[in-house]
């Protein structure tokens, strides 16, 4: 069971993820926020960098505001909730936290309590 943060406003979904490249084998763990609007999990730019991710193409995105943008894309492996998804197809974004989205939560079975501001993540 996880908690929500409770530092932004409404409070939100948290969990510590670990990026790895999986041509260098460079790491970094960071906070990844539950995001069941978005098909494509994205990183921080600032972990890109630290990384040294290579771009292996791109993809259009489209955001809340429905504009569409072209994005680089990158390929990792993600360790969360004691599951590893490797290939994991990303983009990066100027922003703090890695977004988890439905490539990533259609992994595991996802229970939100937000009344008791807490969640699991559970691989079947």
């Amino acid at each position: 069971m996880y908690s929500y943060d409770t530092s932004e406003r409404p409070p939100v979904a948290v969990v510590m993820v670990q990026v790895t490249d999986p041509t260098t084998g460079r790491q970094t763990s960071l906070p990844g926020k539950l995001d069941t609007g978005a098909a494509m999990s994205v990183l921080p730019t600032a972990t890109v960098i630290a990384l040294g991710l290579t771009a292996r193409g791109d993809v259009w995105v489209a955001g809340f505001d429905d504009r569409a943008t072209r994005l680089p894309v990158y390929f990792v492996t993600l360790e969360v909730a004691g599951c590893t998804i490797e290939m994991l197809r990303v983009t990066e974004a100027s922003r703090r936290q890695m977004l988890l989205g439905r490539d990533v939560l259609n992994h595991f079975v996802a229970t939100l309590d937000g009344k008791n501001l807490t969640f699991n993540l559970v691989d079947p």
